[in-house]
């Protein structure tokens, strides 16, 4: 019951797009194919 619950949370979750607070979110910095709109990146670092 927890596993469903947890997938019905995040299903309506609203997912905020990591680029806009990138510190590498300016040209040449990030050549990943999810940007501008990536939720989940590796290489994330807050500004």
């Amino acid at each position: 019951m927890k596993k469903f619950l947890k997938k019905l949370k995040s299903f309506f979750r609203v997912k905020r797009f990591l680029c806009d607070s990138c510190k590498y979110d300016y040209r040449g910095a990030c050549s990943r194919p999810e940007r501008p709109n990536a939720t989940e990146c590796s290489d994330y670092k807050s500004r």
